[in-house]
């Protein structure tokens, strides 16, 4: 580079200013939904640092503008995937594209276990897989093979009872696309039958959806000090057994993708990071034991350490982890014991 584009250069990376970092941050947002949460007391220096980080990303995204156009609206809600264990490390999955999109997964595989929500031991890139593109609308097998990577029998004589393996799908590498997951164990099945049930299962949840408009209960917070901690009050899943026989310990807020998520007490943040059932998700210390959980986040706008204050926005609602549609996984915990957000 000749000395005087080197200067120019130099010049324009000192010109990023917090306004200019924001604005690339918007459209890497736009474009992704990949957010770049900045930390409020950076120093100059640091600024310069995301900025030329946003800039990298921004190469990103116009190198996967195309694919991210064409599968971002694909989700959990018009895509279904089930496993057909064909025996030595081989399994069919059957996938119901039920939208008007192409479905082309990518040949990147990651084999996890639910219980420790880590990567099972063994080499990602000799899984062979085949058959990665579903029609709008139809249902498609594709294969994945693990025999070459993975101790297959280790898998199965090492799995406790009541826990399992998933396998995340891809569109994009793992990058900026759509993420699914498909649980798997070692029961032979016939791909035929596992087809039929995947197809009658997406029927159904498509009617129920067309026929019944959901309602939703209301909750008042067992301590009246709080502040409510989402935008809607729309509460889509309540503490204690459900009306599914499950057993859940926390409750869950429905609401829209964005909304912003409120402290609902001062506190300081304990962790900030993301697992696989609660998705992108904040821990806040109150004080006197009591602990509170915050899930299925879009963006999380606070760093471990940090004290947040009442009413403050520290995350917006999203959809990540397990996550059936956006809402917020709010959860209470009293010296380490979960109890009921809401008065009973």
């Amino acid at each position: 580079m000749e000395k005087s584009n080197f200067k120019k250069e130099k010049y324009s990376i000192r010109k990023y200013s917090r306004k200019n970092l924001k604005a690339v941050q918007a459209i890497v947002q736009e474009k992704t939904g990949a957010a770049i949460v900045p930390d409020r007391k950076l120093a100059g220096h640091k600024i310069r640092q995301m900025a030329l980080l946003a800039g990298c990303l921004l190469c990103l995204v116009s190198l996967s503008a195309f694919a991210y156009a064409k599968f971002s609206d694909l989700n959990g809600d018009v895509a279904g995937f089930a496993s057909a264990y064909q025996g030595d490390g081989r399994f069919e999955i059957v996938i119901t594209n039920v939208s008007d999109k192409e479905l082309e997964l990518q040949d990147d595989v990651k084999v996890m276990q639910w219980s420790t929500s880590k990567e099972v031991e063994g080499d990602s890139g000799k899984i062979r897989m085949s058959g990665q593109t579903i029609a709008p609308h139809s249902q498609g097998v594709i294969s994945i093979d693990l025999s070459e990577g993975y101790d297959v029998e280790a898998m199965e004589e090492n799995l406790p009872e009541g826990d399992w393996y998933y396998f995340v799908l891809t569109n994009n590498n793992f990058t900026f696309g759509q993420d699914w997951m498909c649980s798997f164990d070692f029961e032979i099945e016939q791909t035929e039958e596992v087809m039929d049930r995947s197809a009658d299962f997406m029927k159904q949840r498509a009617e129920r959806r067309k026929e019944e408009e959901k309602q939703y209960a209301t909750g008042e917070l067992a301590f009246p000090d709080w502040n409510w901690p989402t935008v809607s009050r729309d509460v889509s899943g309540l503490y204690g057994i459900r009306e599914n026989g499950t057993y859940s310990c926390h409750v869950n807020i429905a609401g829209t993708a964005g909304d912003e998520i409120y402290a609902v007490a001062d506190g300081v943040v304990t962790e900030a990071a993301f697992e696989s059932f609660s998705g992108n998700f904040i821990t806040v210390d109150l004080g006197d034991g009591v602990t509170v959980k915050y899930g299925h986040l879009k963006e999380i706008e606070v760093s471990e350490g940090e004290e947040v204050k009442q009413g403050q926005v520290i995350a917006t609602l999203g959809q990540t982890g397990m996550a059936t549609g956006p809402n917020l996984l709010f959860a209470v915990s009293i010296n380490g014991e979960e109890v009921n957000p809401f008065v009973e």
